[in-house]
C-alpha cells in the first residue's frame, strides 16, 4: 500500500493533468455525441467537410510552428531564466504565415464554399485569429511547466462550446459560430503570463534561422498528418457518398479523440526530457525511456483493449443504431491507436535531439502511403479500406522509428550512467 502511494505521490502532477485531458476528451467526446444525434447524417458530412478546412487552415496558418515553444523555449528557459528568443523568433514566423495563409483563403473561398456546399469561409477565417491566441496560451504555459494551467484553456472553451450546444438550436454554421465564441474566452489567461518570461523584442537571426528552419520541417510534418484525415474524407467523397463520409468520420472522430491523446504524454514530459538531454542528465533519460515509458504504454495498452470490446456498444449508444456500419471501421483504427502511443516516445525524442527532420520526413512518408493506400484499399473492401491504410501506414512508420531510434536511446541512457 505503502509503495502504491509513493508510487501516485511521485506522479501526482502527470495524474492531474492526465486527468484534465481525460476531462477535455470526455468533453470532445459528449460535444461530439450531440451533435451527431442534432445533426443528420447527410448535415454530419457537411459539417465534417467544414471542420476539416478548419483544420487545413490552422495546420497551414499557425500550430506547423508552435512546437518551437515546447521545445526551444523550454530549453531556453532552462539556460537563461525565460523563453525570450523563441517568442519572438516565433512572433516572425507566424506573422508572415498568417499573411499568407490570410491572402491564400480569401483567393480562393469561392471555391472552398462550394466544395464544403455552404458559405462558411469568413467564420473559418475568423477561428483561425481565435486559434492562434490560445495555441499561444496553451504553448507558453507548457515551455514554463504550466501544464496545468495549459489544460485548463481547453476545459475551459470546451465546457462553453457543449453548454451552447445544448442551448441553441444548431445548423453547420452555427456550430462553426459557438466554437468561436466559446474559445475566445480562453483569451482571459493572458493574465497567468509572466512577463518575465518574455521580456521586450529581441531578434538573434542565428537563433531565428534555427528556429524557422525546425518550424519549417514541422509544416512538413504537420501537412502530412493533417492529409491523413483529408485524405481518407476526400477519397471517400469521391468513390462513394456524403453519407458515407458521415459514417467514416463518426468513427474517425472518436479514434482521433483517442489516439491524439498520446499527445498528452509528449505536452507534459517534452518539456522536461528536453532539459534532461540539455543538461546530459543521463539518470533521468534512463528513468524516462526504460521505466516511466513502458508504465505508460502497458496502462494505455490495456485502456484500448477494453475499448474494442465494448465499442459496438459505445457507438451505438452513443450515436445511435444508423451509425451501427462505424464500429468496425472504429476498431481497425483504434489497432492504429495502439501503436500511436508507442510512437509518441519517438516523437519526443527526435524533436528534443534535433533530429526533427527524420520525424517529419516519416510523417509525410506516413501521409503519402496512407493515401495510396485508400486509393487502393477503398475498391476492395469499401469504407473500411481508408481505416485499414491509416492503421497500416502507422504500423509501417513505426517499424522504422523502433530500429532508428532504440538504439540512440539505449547508447545515451547507458553510456554515462
Amino acid at each position: 500500500m505503502v509503495r502504491i502511494i509513493d508510487f501516485l505521490n511521485e506522479r501526482k502532477n502527470f495524474i492531474l493533468y492526465f486527468l484534465l485531458k481525460v476531462l477535455i476528451m470526455l468533453l470532445g467526446l459528449i460535444t461530439n455525441i450531440v451533435i451527431v444525434r442534432k445533426l443528420s447524417i447527410n448535415d454530419f458530412g457537411l459539417f465534417s467537410l467544414a471542420f476539416m478546412f478548419i483544420g487545413l487552415i490552422t495546420t497551414f496558418g499557425f500550430s506547423w510552428s508552435s512546437s518551437s515553444i515546447l521545445y526551444y523555449g523550454s530549453q531556453e528557459k532552462a539556460k537563461t531564466g525565460s523563453i525570450n528568443k523563441t517568442f519572438w523568433a516565433r512572433n516572425v514566423i507566424i506573422s508572415a504565415s498568417l499573411i499568407l495563409t490570410t491572402t491564400l483563403f480569401v483567393i480562393f473561398r469561392n471555391s472552398i464554399n462550394e466544395y464544403i456546399g455552404i458559405e462558411v469561409t469568413f467564420l473559418l477565417l475568423i477561428w483561425l485569429y481565435i486559434s492562434v491566441a490560445e495555441d499561444y496560451l496553451s504553448q507558453y504555459f507548457l515551455a514554463v511547466k504550466k501544464q496545468l494551467l495549459s489544460s485548463m484553456l481547453s476545459v475551459t472553451a470546451k465546457l462553453i462550446y457543449l453548454a451552447m450546444i445544448f442551448i441553441f438550436e444548431i445548423d453547420v454554421k452555427t456550430l462553426i459560430l459557438l466554437n468561436i465564441i466559446s474559445h475566445s474566452t480562453v483569451l482571459f489567461y493572458i493574465f497567468g503570463i509572466n512577463k518575465n518570461d518574455i521580456g521586450k523584442f529581441e531578434f538573434d537571426k542565428s537563433f531565428f534561422i534555427e528556429i524557422l528552419n525546425f518550424s519549417l520541417w514541422q509544416l512538413f510534418g504537420f501537412s502530412g498528418l493533417y492529409l491523413i484525415n483529408f485524405g481518407d474524407t476526400a477519397v471517400i467523397k469521391y468513390f462513394m457518398t456524403t453519407k458515407d463520409v458521415g459514417i467514416y468520420n463518426a468513427a474517425y472522430k472518436l479514434f482521433n479523440t483517442i489516439a491524439n491523446f498520446s499527445f498528452v504524454i509528449s505536452s507534459y514530459y517534452a518539456g522536461s526530457v528536453s532539459q534532461y538531454f540539455a543538461k546530459n542528465q543521463y539518470k533521468e533519460i534512463k528513468h524516462f525511456f526504460y521505466k516511466e515509458r513502458f508504465i505508460i504504454f502497458g496502462l494505455s495498452t490495456f485502456m484500448h483493449l477494453i475499448v474494442i470490446f465494448f465499442s459496438k456498444l459505445i457507438i451505438t449508444k452513443l450515436y445511435g443504431e444508423q451509425y451501427e456500419n462505424s464500429v468496425q471501421i472504429f476498431n481497425i483504427l483504434m489497432l492504429g491507436s495502439m501503436f500511436r502511443y508507442w510512437g509518441v516516445f519517438y516523437m519526443i525524442y527526435y524533436n528534443t535531439n534535433q533530429k526533427y527532420k527524420i520525424q517529419q520526413t516519416i510523417n509525410i512518408f506516413r501521409s503519402v502511403l496512407n493515401v495510396i493506400l485508400d486509393i487502393v484499399l477503398i475498391q476492395y473492401f469499401g469504407l473500411i479500406g481508408p481505416a485499414v491504410a491509416t492503421t497500416i501506414s502507422i504500423v509501417i512508420t513505426l517499424i522504422f522509428s523502433i530500429f532508428y531510434c532504440e538504439k540512440n536511446i539505449f547508447k545515451t541512457a547507458y553510456s554515462k550512467v
